[in-house]
């Protein structure tokens, strides 16, 4: 009988997962003191601030290390491979969350006195070293992440027997003054994104001086962890952690022939967060994975049943044990007497799962979940009152006689509706609350979808939890809960298509009732879906193109006017569901699948504008208030709950995935009964400024190949009706005054900086401190996952036809802030517009931003002619009154109190920006000067050469 309770997935006792302490109880109160014998410690030698003893009164690591994933191994029986922090700041539930490290964030490594920086050299002195790191199980190899340090490959640690090469990464090293000292920090500061879910050995050699010449040394804690004798025996697996690094940091050294040794070693894993991202585009392709971890955690869960008392390191130790036994056990080489009650239990129980969790079982039960609580985008219920003419809208109708968005205007109509949405995020519930505490969670939907597909009526496994009980949605558990459908608005601008004389001319498909393209239009922040309307109804006129808007979450049509452009009209439910309710009593609905959508419309969860009807008090508190005096995605942006922030992104690309998706299925044409009246036209993207970078990733997903082909693959098994569908791949992209790296973005606007700065100094978090760099480090590892720095080089590799624009002198989006960051700020080269032009380019072939001949093509006042995509092209807002500005491309004449005549004219640039997408938007070559307007308005940017510091030695 024993030989069935073989473990299916063969944990071996090598798994080696421990914490960083023994056990739960170990250490906790003992001594944390070890025993320092060298008592001849040089004083005038400059250490790194590090003290990285995990249970001393005040612990120092990096703000990076590994340490910090590692701690909860030993605290719980739940653990899941983030973060360990005890304090109550944002920061600190942030690193609670974390499952790896930024891929771009810069990173300070502090000293206790002041450094030479000339010595400071990044491959010289100061080194960032990819590390060769197997699987932590090698028989299920991506059921657990590789954080442990252990897994590194002893024989081959930095990859170099690898057929593939271990990417080696582009960073620079400087010296910077933090907390009032003067050069005493080391900053490492990525300049392109970093590898995710990679290790890295960080070495600083003592080949770094301090200001008084002396090489630098090791730091006393350090040194009498990893080499005295421990006063506590529990810190035993630290010191063996400290003594890895240095022996791994001193051999690099060596190999390098540097001729110096290690004096600040440390590793840390990058996390994979852009991973939830990818699955929610295409769980499929992380079916394998997820089949491990159900695998391992069904085996998991036979231990913790029966050894309710050990935590997860001391599980796994046990899990390794257990298999060990059962073998012996089933070859006969060991007296079933002689084991406990506990492991013959367990033993019993894996006998019982082990034909529950057979791979074939875990994929059908997978499969049944796809769709269902594992989401993919497919075409959403959606519902448009009959269209009217644009020249209607009050905005429209109110400009004068003669002019051209007037005119052109009578060539275009506008649809307005709801589409429903699946939400991840949390609705704001009776005070609104939750508007700004949620966050996404993992799927406990889907766990309990595949335990009742393996095991009806049974809970045979439980995914990792972290340690309050937390499902976490992360790179190594991609999977979000849904919490939510929401219905919410959509507005169409399409061109007449009826053979008349008000048909535009550019529309080459008329005779088949369709438009040239379709464009998914997305705005920037604290706006709505109203500030689409002029450069739409320009593109519908002169481009053919059907221009659809929704609001980014949080926002929507409120204020005085009624939405930044007025005349559109808001989402009533009441107004939507009585009219649903007619549709739905018309011939031919009744038990069509029509029926169906309309009724999961006006079912949804929440029905109405985007922004709850909630709006900011002043300190990030929501409260219910009349629309004329909410302020649209005041809530937005949320330093007091990173992940909140994050999610909010995260959310409006998988907003735009699902419209992408519901195109095909869209009826604008007020015909019930023939649904999909723009299915078969290609697609195209405009995001500006937040919807740029919202639209960066959303357009990197919907293009990338390997995850369209599973996509429509999904379709075709999934058969009727899905198997009718595509998902389109964007023909075009146009990103419009955007850019990357959120955090340091953020904090180089000086239109957005203010009150996040101003916030953190209230704290006692001011520029120029540990604690405020920290902050942003963490955060950035949190927003990683969404953020454009992450997808740009992907986006520039799978889309041709990118056209990426910019205001020079933009106050909003920094163009750059590299060699002359805002105010206080240190250098963040891979923030702003320029930063991300630049990995675009990389993407595209090419190797420098400032070349122009080589991937992204510039047109710009020094080669003004203009060409093919993929381009970059510069405006000019040296007169943000007359010349262009942020806002140009949405609100070519806006008020404002600095301008002659109290606004702001700066309609030619308007109007050429709206060309140059126009032609972008049609596959054409993008116009440069013999555009009297384009050549009026182009500018050129100073520091294009610096972009990723391309132009460095």
């Amino acid at each position: 009988m024993f030989k069935k309770t073989l473990i299916s997935l063969a944990v071996a006792s090598s798994l080696g997962l421990t914490g960083c302490l023994s056990s739960g109880e170990e250490g906790a109160n003992a001594n944390p003191d070890y025993l320092i014998e060298d008592t001849t410690i040089d004083k005038s030698l400059v250490r790194p601030i590090y003290n990285p003893n995990p249970i001393a009164a005040e612990p120092k690591f990096p703000i990076n290390s590994d340490l910090i994933l590692l701690l909860g191994a030993t605290q719980s029986a739940n653990y899941d491979f983030t973060g360990l922090s005890t304090g109550k700041t944002p920061a600190d539930d942030a690193v609670n969350r974390l499952s790896g490290f930024s891929t771009s964030g810069a990173f300070s490594l502090k000293f206790d006195g002041s450094l030479n920086p000339a010595s400071v050299m990044a491959n010289a002195t100061v080194f960032l070293v990819p590390l060769n790191v197997g699987p932590a199980l090698a028989s299920a190899p991506l059921a657990l992440p590789n954080t442990n340090p252990s897994s590194i490959v002893k024989a081959d640690p930095f990859g170099q027997g690898l057929s593939t090469p271990l990417v080696q990464p582009n960073f620079r090293a400087e010296v910077v003054s933090l907390d009032g000292g003067i050069d005493n920090a080391i900053r490492v500061v990525p300049l392109e994104p970093l590898e995710e879910s990679q290790k890295y050995l960080v070495i600083v050699s003592d080949d770094v001086v301090g200001a008084n010449g002396k090489p630098i040394a090791r730091s006393t804690e350090d040194l009498a962890l990893a080499n005295g004798n421990l006063g506590n025996p529990a810190l035993g697996n630290v010191k063996a952690i400290l003594t890895s690094a240095d022996q791994l940091a001193n051999g690099f050294l060596t190999a390098q022939q540097t001729g110096s040794k290690s004096a600040f070693a440390y590793t840390l894993t990058t996390n994979a967060d852009t991973d939830v991202l990818r699955a929610l585009m295409a769980p499929a392709a992380f079916g394998q994975g997820l089949g491990q971890k159900i695998g391992f955690n069904a085996q998991l869960q036979a231990v913790r049943d029966n050894y309710p008392d050990m935590n997860f390191s001391q599980l796994t130790t046990q899990l390794g044990v257990i298999a060990a036994k059962a073998e012996a056990l089933s070859l006969g080489q060991i007296d079933p007497s002689s084991l406990t009650a506990e492991e013959l239990q367990t033993i019993t129980r894996l006998g019982q799962i082990t034909p529950l969790i057979t791979p074939a079982k875990i994929e059908a039960a997978i499969g049944a979940e796809v769709g269902k609580t594992l989401h993919i985008p497919i075409p959403r219920p959606s519902f448009f009152y009959p269209a009217k003419s644009a020249t209607a809208l009050t905005t429209i109708d109110n400009l004068t006689p003669g002019n051209s968005i007037k005119a052109a205007a009578q060539q275009v109509q506008v649809s307005q509706g709801a589409i429903t949405l699946p939400y991840f995020q949390s609705l704001p519930g009776d005070t609104g609350t939750e508007i700004v505490t949620g966050s996404w969670s993992g799927s406990t939907a889907l766990e309990a979808g595949l335990n009742e597909s393996l095991a009806p009526g049974e809970k045979i496994f439980s995914f990792l939890r972290d340690i309050d009980g937390k499902l976490n949605v992360n790179g190594y558990f991609p999977f979000p809960q849904q919490n939510a459908t929401t219905t919410v608005p959509v507005v169409i601008f399409h061109p007449v298509l009826d053979g008349t004389p008000a048909q535009p001319a550019s529309c080459v498909n008329a005779g088949a009732g369709k438009p040239n393209g379709v464009t998914i239009f997305q705005h920037g922040i604290t706006v709505d879906r109203s500030v689409s309307m002029l450069p739409a109804i320009l593109l519908a006129q002169g481009a053919c193109q059907t221009v659809i808007a929704i609001d980014q979450p949080l926002h929507g049509l409120a204020g005085a006017t009624n939405g930044s452009v007025p005349g559109l009209d808001t989402l009533d439910e009441a107004t939507l569901t009585a009219t649903i309710n007619q549709v739905l009593q018309a011939p031919g609905v009744a038990g069509s699948p029509l029926e169906a959508q309309l009724n999961a419309l006006i079912g949804a969860d929440y029905i109405g504008e985007r922004h709850f009807g909630y709006t900011n008090n002043g300190q990030l508190v929501p409260v219910a208030a009349d629309a004329t005096d909410i302020s649209s995605g005041s809530l937005f942006i949320n330093p007091g709950n990173m992940m909140n922030s994050r999610d909010n992104l995260r959310q409006g690309v998988v907003d735009l995935l699902n419209v992408a998706a519901s195109v095909q299925t869209f009826d604008i044409d007020g015909d019930f009964t023939t649904q999909g009246d723009l299915a078969g036209v290609p697609v195209n993207f405009v995001g500006h400024s937040l919807g740029g970078i919202s639209g960066t990733a959303f357009a990197a997903l919907a293009n990338d190949g390997t995850l369209n082909a599973t996509l429509n693959g999904i379709y075709q098994m999934a058969g009727a009706p899905l198997n009718g569908f595509t998902f389109p791949t964007l023909s075009s992209v146009v990103l419009h005054d955007t850019g990357g790296q959120v955090t340091r973005l953020i904090e180089n606007s000086p239109g957005l900086s203010g009150s996040l700065l101003g916030g953190l100094a209230n704290a006692g978090v001011t520029q120029g401190s540990s604690n405020f760099e920290s902050f942003f480090y963490v955060f950035q590892s949190i927003v990683d996952a969404s953020d454009p720095v992450s997808f740009a080089k992907d986006l520039g590799t799978s889309t041709p036809n990118i056209l990426i624009t910019e205001v020079v002198g933009d106050t909003t989006v920094p163009n750059q802030a590299n060699v002359d960051p805002f105010g206080k700020a240190l250098s963040a080269p891979l923030a702003g517009t320029e930063p991300l032009m630049a990995l675009v380019d990389l993407g595209a072939g090419g190797t420098s931003l400032a070349d122009g001949t080589e991937g992204l093509g510039i047109i710009d006042l020094s080669t003004p002619t203009g060409g093919v995509m993929p381009a970059a092209s510069f405006f000019d807002g040296s007169n943000p009154c007359s010349g262009a500005n942020h806002g140009t491309f949405v609100g070519p004449l806006v008020p404002n109190a600095n301008c002659p005549g109290g606004a702001a004219d700066t309609s030619v640039a308007f109007s050429a920006m709206v060309t140059q997408t126009a032609q972008a938007l049609s596959a054409q070559p993008i116009p440069g000067q013999s555009v009297p307007a384009v050549g009026a308005s182009l500018g050129a940017s100073l520091t294009l050469e610096n972009a990723l510091d391309q132009n460095a030695p």
